[in-house]
């Protein structure tokens, strides 16, 4: 494993290397900056960030099909349109693993959500714990559990189904619950073009890195992660590596990294064709 850092200078490289705004045309994260309100950003980044799996392109066509049925100002729609007209915009939906009942069930939580508390940034800081010894990440997490058990509880159907749950899936499960820390990543860091910046009570420093199959093999080529289980501790392990680089804004190099993956330049094999030039090459131990 190279020292913080030989490591923090490749994963500096990485992000020299990567261009950002570039890129944010092949990310999920480059349908929410189509909107200019705040307010239907917020509400396009949680949509986009829960439909944030498979192959991009595919997920892309599919954030535009989710978002669509709300209109071009989705955080109005969401607020003034009644209830039980949300939950019927979307009955032909698929997406994989999601159907349109799962995006109404979400659909009628965010509404309830902002009319009670205005917007999901609140919904969220209501969440914080005020307990004294805790460490912003502990208090980001238990927010994070919070923010995701009272939107699963205004849902549209009466039952909790195994579809909404893969959706808006729960930190406090234990697993790495890679597209709901992308979108904390989304609301906290920034703006930079890339993240958003619209959360001021969520710290950068508190975040938990989105970890998925890809990232994590990267992760390991580069010694961030050890833990052979990809959960939430393995999420744990490689924030806090991070943090050991960075300890302000230890997931900056998120981004970058993700798209060695998106942007096959890393296909997770030696390749005389793809390794020259990559810039984590010096540490990988692929």
């Amino acid at each position: 494993m190279p020292n913080s850092q030989t490591l923090k200078a490749l994963l500096k490289e990485t992000m020299a290397q990567c261009d950002h705004l570039a890129r944010r045309d092949h990310d999920p994260v480059g349908r929410v900056w189509e909107y200019e309100r705040d307010e239907d950003r917020e509400v396009a980044a949680l949509v986009a960030s829960s439909l944030a799996y498979g192959q991009v392109k595919v997920l892309r066509e599919a954030i535009v099909r989710a978002l669509s049925p709300l209109g071009p100002h989705p955080a109005h729609t969401l607020r003034v349109a009644p209830l039980e007209d949300l939950a019927t915009r979307w009955p032909a939906f698929t997406y994989r693993m999601t159907r349109g009942e799962d995006l109404a069930d979400l659909a009628v939580a965010l509404g309830t959500t902002l009319r009670r508390e205005g917007s999901l940034s609140e919904l969220y800081r209501r969440g914080l714990p005020e307990t004294d010894g805790l460490s912003a990440r502990e208090r980001h997490l238990h927010a994070a559990s919070n923010f995701v058990q009272t939107l699963r509880q205004r849902r549209a159907r009466q039952e909790l189904s195994r579809g909404f749950r893969y959706l808006l899936p729960d930190p406090a499960d234990g697993s790495t619950c890679k597209r709901l820390h992308l979108f904390f990543r989304w609301m906290s860091r920034g703006p930079d073009g890339i993240d958003l910046g619209l959360w001021p009570s969520l710290s950068p420093d508190a975040l938990v890195m989105p970890l998925d199959t890809h990232t994590g093999r990267l992760c390991r080529y580069l010694g961030l992660l050890t833990r052979k289980t990809l959960d939430a501790r393995a999420a744990i392990e490689v924030s806090e590596r991070l943090a050991s680089l960075d300890a302000q804004d230890p997931l900056k190099y998120d981004f970058a990294l993700c798209h060695l993956g998106i942007g096959r330049r890393c296909i997770h094999r030696r390749s005389d064709e793809h390794c020259p030039g990559c810039p984590i090459e010096a540490a990988c131990t692929l």
